[in-house]
């Protein structure tokens, strides 16, 4: 199988604290989750973690020292990168294609291997700064490393510790992010008020004398526009959230007897990060009280609503023309500014230990057995608004001695709350204190406590049994017994939905699974004419899971080289992923998809804007809709304001009836290393993986797409939730085996090192990858949605940015003591046409980094270096923060393109 191999030497010359930043280079890596495009997740903020071929992270195995790792992702197999020592690799080896046979399911995509130094000697210590050429974005890294060997070299031990913090990135320190584009959001920290909620014939909260907001001197005025009276939400966000790290490992030996070994692995990590979100958003529209019963509006007893509001509404209810009626009630958008500060702040914990023996048996076989346990603990917690009590002190009466709330003067059963306190939503910083207190239950917090634990049991013999013409005959064998279990528990009112953010339930879920594989290794000819090595390989892995039975993976493959110069491989596979915890059981939870509506005659493009689709044009099932084909025939006709869009939801849920995916693979390539040019070798691999069965959702894009514009098939309408106006609140959808993936491509790496004479010599290294087909079919029997050379996209569900060639090229001069290493990644152009009417192109990028080391001292055990990304600030391609490849606060693809701008650093690694 094709294995990249990232080395010590280039992790120290990538500069990073962080090892996904040195694999974020390799071509075959896709859209990573990161610090960068994590703000908005409601748990994990700044995880880090490893996607081959864009296939997904659950679809990529992680393996420390080839031994499993615990999850860092509640629910998944995904294993969370910070968990990761970065001094104490030795290198990583990356092997892409179907690999379940030979380490089991989720490596689909491949295996992402990190060997740790377990034989280091001496101490180590490493310090490094990084920041900005615009003075933020801080990063500082510390690590120390001691080994030492004893009992005459029987035993050896390793201690590594590290700390290292990011210091975050906020939207509004970049020019391109500092500003929502194209429009504000309506929902402002001062309020918006509208009379025209209920009227058919004027757009809510629609700029005139019906909607009335405040100015900068809290003066009441007429609503003019979002981008006007809005409120800026970039200024809250983060472009990377903060991220820090403690980290403690110890490897540890010991010859027990000749052929006899224990040994040890143990690790501790804990990490801190936070998001920041702009303050929550309140309407009446999200408001129900705790039996369910929606809330109609703020009454117009409320002693707090202006006198010139009550004055227009009166004006309307009293005038000769009863389609000006606006009902006895007043609807609002607005921020929580002086309320409550509604991001998160994340713990994560992470600790595994493993135990075990190895040995010889005889000259030609070794056996290992071992044990592994790791535990992830996850606590997460924010403030937060409870909706019902939110009514309650909008329900605001005039009492004897000034407002209070309605349950001292009247009976309404759903406002029965004696410590309620009235609340003044009319303005900036309107909110009493105490009503702030009151509709966050005195600052109660909103929680999320998970906990993943997994138990590995393995036992292996390898060697070889007897002779062939070509050498001697490898084979392995073992079995491995594997426990998994994942809880996720959120507060109460977060279960309830009583919070106005999602609606999220708890999960709770173990499967165990007994493996046995085997391999075999045959070389059938070597050194022979035309045959210098003929060689056959095949490995099967038998797996019964607790949930889904028994599967099934395999892999065959052989090797041929004519001559020493030039060597073809070829392998097949079949491999499988059996479903995760949370694709299993997890129950409904609520998201917020960016969907546009096809029955959308602006096609979702803002609050402003002349009609774009006439109603000639609709599809035949928007106007079968009685509510749209009435709104479509009148002069604003049948249109979503951002708001309206930006507040669908949808609830996504696991399926206990989920069966495995599996996976074809196809890899046929060469290695040319020619002995009249020394040092140089040339990588060639054809590649074809594609995924069939694959775990996912009917995108609910797709849902609104197919129902109305497509077969309109009950597996799509049913998805969708309309409200008595004809737009969609709802679109929801479910786990189901319900497509395929396909990835295909061609990986080229180059490497060169020569002597340039006297102390002087130049390394080359080029990874190209060349993608020659990305696609999926959502659902079965569904069109394929080609995505080769299509950008990423936040919410619509593709793989992942189908650039068609990415490259990484590095070129390391050295002379004597000093080194010089320039680092180039090529991004192809891609383009949006899939969602959008006019085409969006990002054009090619190119990011230049480059890093200067010095080393002093004998056997040089003092290196100095300074280094710069992104040497020339590139900037990000820039999108609307209503496109669907937008991330919140980034305006643009927040996991594919740098968002720092020009990064320096400094560090020392010194060594004795």
């Amino acid at each position: 199988m094709p294995l990249a191999t990232v080395s010590e030497e280039l992790i120290q010359e990538s500069g990073t604290g962080n090892i996904q930043d040195a694999l974020a280079d390799l071509p075959s890596v896709g859209q990573n989750i990161s610090r960068t495009s994590s703000n908005f997740s409601t748990t994990g903020n700044g995880v880090a973690t490893v996607n081959l071929r864009n296939l997904g992270s659950a679809r990529t195995l992680v393996l420390v020292n080839g031994r499993r790792f615990v999850a860092g992702l509640p629910g998944t197999s995904i294993v969370d990168l910070n968990t990761i020592p970065t001094d104490l690799i030795k290198r990583i080896d990356v092997v892409t294609g179907g690999a379940s046979a030979v380490y089991g399911s989720e490596a689909i995509s491949g295996v992402v291997n990190f060997i740790l130094d377990d034989r280091f000697e001496g101490f180590r210590f490493r310090g490094q700064g990084s920041i900005t050429d615009k003075g933020d974005a801080g990063r500082q890294y510390v690590s120390g490393t001691f080994g030492h060997s004893f009992a005459d070299g029987r035993g050896h031990v390793t201690l590594y510790g590290q700390y290292d913090r990011d210091e975050g990135l906020r939207s509004r320190n970049r020019k391109f992010s500092a500003t929502d584009i194209p429009n504000r959001s309506s929902f402002s920290a001062q309020g918006l008020f509208s009379l025209d909620e209920l009227n058919p014939n004027r757009p809510e909260f629609s700029p005139g004398a019906n909607a009335f907001t405040y100015d900068a001197s809290n003066n009441l005025k007429q609503y003019q526009s979002a981008n006007i009276d809005g409120y800026n939400r970039n200024a809250d966000r983060y472009l990377g959230v903060p991220v820090e790290r403690y980290m403690g490992n110890l490897l540890a030996d010991y010859e027990i007897t000749d052929g006899v070994t224990a040994y040890f692995e143990g690790s501790f990590v804990k990490s801190k990060s936070r998001s920041s979100l702009e303050p929550q958003a309140v309407a009446d529209t999200d408001l129900v009280y705790a039996d369910g019963t929606p809330f109609a509006g703020i009454p117009l007893t409320n002693p707090f609503i202006p006198t010139a509001i009550l004055a227009r509404i009166n004006a309307l209810n009293s005038d000769a023309d009863p389609t000006n009626n606006v009902g006895n009630t007043l609807f609002f958008r607005r921020r929580s500014n002086d309320i409550f500060n509604r991001s998160n702040r994340n713990d994560r914990e992470t600790w595994r230990v493993v135990a075990g023996l190895r040995g010889d048996i005889g000259s030609k076989l070794n056996w290992d057995v071992y044990y592994t346990h790791g535990e992830t603990k996850d606590y997460t917690r924010s403030e937060t608004i409870l909706g019902p009590n939110y009514i309650n002190a909008l329900n605001a009466v005039q009492g004897p001695n000034g407002p209070v709330c309605s349950i001292n003067v009247d009976a309404n059963p759903n406002n029965n709350d004696p410590n309620c306190v009235p609340i003044n939503i009319f303005g900036f910083n309107s909110v009493d204190p105490r009503a702030a207190a009151y509709v966050t239950n005195n600052g109660q917090l909103s929680t999320y406590n998970a906990k993943i634990k997994q138990d590995v049991f393995s036992a292996s013999i390898s060697g070889d049994l007897f002779d062939l013409p070509g050498g001697a005959l490898g084979v392995a064998g073992g079995f491995e017994y594997r426990r998994e279990s994942s809880t996720e528990d959120f507060d109460e009112a977060t279960n309830l939905g009583l919070t106005l953010g999602n609606f999220l339930s708890d999960t709770r879920g173990k499967y165990n699974v007994k493996e046995g594989f085997i391999e075999v290794n045959a070389p059938i000819i070597s050194e022979r004419p035309g045959f210098h090595y003929l060689g056959l390989e095949g490995a099967a892995r038998y797996a019964d899971y607790s949930t889904v039975g028994g599967v099934w993976s395999w892999k065959v493959g052989g090797t041929y080289a004519p001559t020493p110069d030039i060597k073809f491989r070829a392998a097949y596979a079949e491999a499988t992923r059996a479903p995760n915890i949370s694709e299993l059981f997890s129950a409904q939870s609520e998201t917020f998809p960016a969907v546009i509506d096809p029955c959308d005659q602006r096609a979702g493009e803002g609050d402003t804007g002349a009609i774009t689709i006439p109603r000639s044009s609709l599809p035949a099932a928007c106007l079968a809709i009685p509510a749209i084909a009435s709104a479509s025939n009148t002069a604003n006709g049948f249109v979503y304001s951002t708001a309206q869009i930006q507040n669908i939801n949808g609830f996504l849920g696991g399926n206990p009836n989920l069966k495995q995916e599996t996976a074809k693979t196809l890899t046929i390539g060469g290695v040319f290393t020619p002995t009249f040019l020394r040092n140089f070798s040339l990588t060639v691999d054809y590649y074809r993986i594609k995924v069939q069965d694959a775990i996912g959702i009917i995108g609910q894009q797709t849902s609104l797409d197919e129902c109305l514009t497509g077969s309109g098939e009950a597996i799509f309408c049913d998805n969708i939730v309309r409200d008595a106006t004809g737009r969609v609140t709802t679109v929801n959808a479910i786990n189901l085996n319900t497509g395929s993936f396909t990835v295909e491509g061609i990986d080229t790496q180059v490497r060169y090192r020569t002597s340039l004479g006297g102390n002087a010599s130049l390394d080359l290294n080029v990874y190209w990858n060349h993608l020659l087909a990305q696609s999926q079919v959502s659902y079965p029997g569904g069109p394929k949605q080609d995505e080769l050379g299509q950008l990423d996209c936040y919410s619509c569900g593709r793989l992942g940015s189908g650039f068609k060639d990415k490259v990484t090229a590095s070129a390391t001069l050295k002379y004597d003591t000093f080194s010089l290493n320039w680092r180039t990644n090529y991004y192809s152009s891609v383009v949006d046409d899939l969602t959008k009417t006019t085409p969006i192109s990002t054009g090619s990028f190119w990011y230049h980094d480059a890093q200067l080391r010095t080393s002093l001292g004998e056997k040089s055990a003092f290196d100095f270096y300074i280094g710069v990304n992104n040497v020339f600030d590139k900037k990000p391609p820039i999108f609307g923060d209503t496109n669907v490849v937008t991330f919140p606060g980034a305006q643009t693809s927040a996991n594919t393109y740098d968002l720092y701008g020009r990064m320096f650093y400094a560090g020392v690694d010194v060594k004795f």
